[in-house]
């Protein structure tokens, strides 16, 4: 697994990266021991190695998660691979397919949770209003620019002074926009302006639109646009 880097979308893509491999290499070596006569059985001695590699690998990822990931993020993967130390420690030999699978969905979670940290991160854009609203303008291709201002509360012609001129982006611009990013691979960009005005019960029954204003509701938007990505099969 990768160390920290200094650019954080870099750390991020190598973590992604290093993850992917890492679940492919298990993989292979997965259907490699599976025993010929019977594909749904392994050998009890590579079950055991098998842990020993996926216990390392897992307490590497713990000990080496980029800062870049939200707190939340860290937290929750965390909470993942400490349940899944715990059950590669007590494989049990004689049905060792099952722990086997349970790391993988483990670990499958953990690759979303970075595709997503991946997926909603800005970069260098986030200081800088130009970029983030040429991003909207092309995220959201039908979309009107009144409606674009509307969803971020400013007028049309500041929106289109911060397109032209750039500046330190208002926060709800950098909100916004990383929720666009979330949601625009799962929704057409009708959908995902939808999803703002759709009230939730997360929200107290008010739709999102209501609460991009106030900075308590931002960790909750962005887990409700993962979730609604991950609803959508992406």
């Amino acid at each position: 697994m990768p160390s920290a880097v200094l650019d954080p979308e870099e750390s991020l893509e190598r973590l992604e990266t290093s993850l992917n491999e890492a679940i492919s290499a298990l993989r292979e070596n997965l259907q490699a021991a599976a025993s010929d006569s019977n594909p749904s059985t392994v050998d009890p001695e590579y079950a055991k190695r098998f842990a020993h590699t996926a216990q390392r690998l897992s307490v590497q990822l713990s000990n080496e998660l980029p800062p870049q990931l939200e707190s939340e993020a860290i937290a929750e993967i965390r909470r993942i691979l400490i349940d899944l130390l715990d059950k590669l420690g007590r494989i049990d030999t004689n049905r060792p397919l099952d722990t086997i699978d349970e790391f993988f969905v483990g670990a499958e979670a953990i690759r979303h949770i970075v595709r997503d940290a991946l997926d909603e991160h800005l970069g260098r854009q986030e200081h800088d209003s130009r970029p983030l609203v040429e991003y909207l303008y092309e995220a959201l291709p039908r979309i009107s620019q009144s409606d674009q201002a509307r969803l971020i509360g400013i007028s049309t012609r500041h929106l289109q002074r911060l397109g032209k001129d750039g500046g330190t982006p208002p926060r709800r611009l950098t909100v916004v926009t990383r929720l666009v990013k979330l949601l625009r691979y799962a929704w057409t960009p009708e959908g995902v302006v939808a999803w703002f005005f759709r009230e939730r019960r997360e929200l107290d029954g008010h739709a999102p639109i209501d609460v991009l204003g106030e900075a308590g509701f931002e960790g909750i938007l962005l887990q409700l646009a993962r979730q609604g990505r991950a609803g959508h099969g992406s």
